[in-house]
């Protein structure tokens, strides 16, 4: 059934093609952002200060339940089928959590995704629920729990510090996105 303001059928949930087409791009940047980010500086999670950013900016230009969820699946599917990631058939999971974790903050702390305070804690967040799911899918995989624990705290610190990061960048850059007429009138549906 076509909106009756804007004429334009919507897909999944209350989806658009734009907002779709924004999903899919947006999944296939991420995989690129964690591709130039492979230098090796030893410090872990630093590559989350680019996909948590556009994650950020993908949940505030399309402002709709659900992006979340459909934006970590698309993107774990890509990594999953291009490659990337060294988790095997679980590689999936890291981002589908990901992006649930980016649902459920946005729904559940109050104002506006432009907030910088807001950002970080989104940001750190859902970085810190990658992490979760990198871990829970090393002990599915069978990795001794030793190996696993070794270092977590080091790596957790790091994870909430560049997904915080991230989300203050994704803030800033929705910020500019917003201001951009073609962009706000989309994200608010006109």
């Amino acid at each position: 059934m076509p909106s009756e303001m804007t004429g334009r059928q919507p897909y999944v949930w209350s989806l658009t093609l734009r907002d779709l087409l924004l999903i899919a791009l947006i999944a296939a940047l991420c995989m690129l952002a964690k591709q130039v980010l492979r230098m090796p500086i030893h410090v872990p999670g630093h590559s989350g200060v680019l996909w948590v950013a556009l994650f950020v900016v993908c949940r505030g230009l399309v402002d709709k339940r659900g992006v979340g969820p459909l934006l970590g699946l698309v993107a774990g599917l890509l990594a999953q089928f291009a490659g990337f990631g060294h988790q095997g058939p679980l590689e999936w999971t890291k981002w589908l959590t990901a992006g649930v974790i980016l649902e459920l903050l946005v729904l559940s702390i109050p104002g506006d995704l432009r907030a910088w305070g807001k950002a970080a804690v989104v940001g750190a967040g859902l970085h810190l629920g990658k992490l979760a799911a990198l871990t829970f899918a090393g002990l599915v995989l069978r990795v001794p729990v030793a190996l696993l624990l070794l270092g977590l705290g080091w790596s957790a610190t790091t994870h909430a510090l560049f997904g915080a990061l991230g989300g203050v960048l994704g803030a800033l850059a929705l910020r500019e996105l917003r201001r951009v007429p073609f962009l706000d009138a989309q994200a608010r549906g006109g």
